[in-house]
């Protein structure tokens, strides 16, 4: 028992027995100070200071057990929450508890094992174009710009409301995406098409030039930045007869509206920033409507086909 003893403090695996005394709460301190995007940073910091903390926060770690976490999400469960906002929760705890496992010396020996309650609520919502019209007149005025150019491009919410005027050219019709702006930390220039994208651009550089010609931010209310329009969109959505749509649910259909305008996937993905066609696969981006131009083109050649058996 001692030689065992030895080479696992020779390894790292014990410390004086500091693993056994170490607090959740002190992995969550950690993994908030962990190399993370600075949004994430700030989400994570609501869930860990409002779910986890709390409930977590004063057991040792080493005796985190499954049992406890299943505990956690009956609670939260009961509280209201969904079981896949409780599978996010429990993956924050759960890369706390990997990143204290990887320090040299550890802070865990063992990491438990993490129930993750499989997900299928996968949204299938897209915007027609009369929802689209109809949205975009029951918009605040100030976030008609920000809706349309999401629509159109399919480009993030938080890339969106990170564009400076400095990346907006009229002349060239194109808006350009720094680096250290998008998700993936990689730039990208999307296209400024004619009609209410431009319009409404061009509108909202008049607006700003006369009223707060200081500020830098594309998306702006009366000079700030938009940060947060929960109220205002639901609101719209409501009036428009999409009660259910999320801001996040217009990538699919610019991604599916880009599809049918036959813009090639590789170009599809360099617009809306996905760096896989996996989005197109896991949300199914096939509709009725596609179906059915499917439908013509299959009866087309088939047409052809027995025409030209009859010959």
């Amino acid at each position: 028992m001692r030689d065992q003893m030895l080479a696992k403090k020779h390894r790292g695996e014990i410390t004086g027995g500091t693993p056994d005394k170490v607090l959740i709460g002190e992995l969550l301190d950690d993994v908030l100070k962990s190399d993370i995007e600075e949004s994430t940073r700030y989400i994570w910091k609501v869930v860990v200071e409002k779910n986890l903390r709390p409930f977590f926060g004063s057991i040792r770690a080493a005796r985190l057990s499954t049992d406890i976490m299943e505990r956690y999400r009956e609670k939260r469960v009961s509280e209201g929450c969904a079981e896949s906002t409780a599978n996010r929760e429990l993956s924050v705890l759960r890369t706390a508890f990997h990143n204290a496992r990887k320090r040299t010396p550890p802070k865990v020996v063992v990491v438990p094992y993490f129930p993750m309650v499989q997900e299928t609520t996968v949204r299938k919502g897209f915007l027609s174009d009369d929802q689209y019209a109809a949205l975009r007149d029951a918009l605040p005025d100030e976030l008609k710009p920000l809706f349309v150019c999401g629509y159109v491009t399919g480009i993030r919410k938080g890339e969106l409301t990170d564009i400076r005027w400095q990346q907006v050219d009229f002349d060239g019709e194109l808006l350009a995406l720094e680096p250290d702006e998008t998700k993936n930390r990689e730039g990208r220039t999307v296209p400024i098409l004619k009609g209410d994208m431009r319009n409404l651009l061009l509108a909202a550089k008049r607006d700003r030039d006369e009223n707060w010609p200081e500020s830098p931010w594309v998306f702006s209310r009366e000079g700030n930045k938009i940060k947060s329009f929960r109220v205002s969109w639901q609101n719209a959505c409501k009036k428009a007869g999409v009660a259910e749509l999320q801001f996040h649910d217009l990538r699919r259909s610019a991604v599916r509206n880009m599809r049918r305008a036959g813009v090639p996937q590789v170009i599809r993905m360099k617009i809306s920033g996905h760096k896989t066609d996996s989005m197109e696969r896991r949300y199914n981006i096939v509709d009725a409507e596609d179906l059915g131009i499917a439908k013509e083109f299959m009866e087309r050649r088939m047409k052809m086909a027995e025409t030209v058996t009859v010959l």
